[in-house]
């Protein structure tokens, strides 16, 4: 069996480009059980948590749900978003940074996808490992 070295390509583009504009957004107050329905019924993996006013706290991820022990409808709704919001660190990359950027802050932080925030701080998208997979490959 032989192996093929690929040297790295230089990749060119921004967050902008390869980001997920798809967003779908859950309180910090609801329950751990609605945030699980959305997802389930979207089929994304990952919800912008917001607060009351709108801002942006981060990102929930399907997983980090299904981590809830037991993750059982009523153990879920008994649970908020806030409950497990603290144990996922808030980071963020701007539509102008190169992806890079966010996948490194992915990978410092444990985390799958990341926020894409306007200069109002507004999200204007996600961006997921799987963003980041198809940009190195195209």
């Amino acid at each position: 069996m032989s192996s093929t070295h690929l040297s790295p390509a230089v990749r060119h583009g921004l967050v902008q480009d390869i980001m997920s504009r798809q967003i779908l957004r859950v309180g910090v107050s609801e329950s751990l059980w609605d945030a699980w329905q959305l997802i389930f019924v979207s089929g994304l993996r990952h919800l912008v948590v917001t607060d009351e006013d709108g801002s942006c706290l981060g990102i929930l991820s399907d997983r980090s749900i299904l981590a809830q022990v037991p993750a059982t409808p009523e153990h879920l709704g008994e649970r908020s978003v806030r409950d497990i919001l603290g144990h996922v660190p808030m980071v963020s990359v701007g539509p102008q940074d190169d992806p890079q950027v966010a996948g490194r802050l992915m990978i410092a932080n444990s985390v799958e996808a990341v926020p894409v925030l306007d200069e109002q701080g507004r999200v204007v998208g996600v961006v997921t490992e799987a963003d980041l997979v198809r940009w190195v490959v195209e």
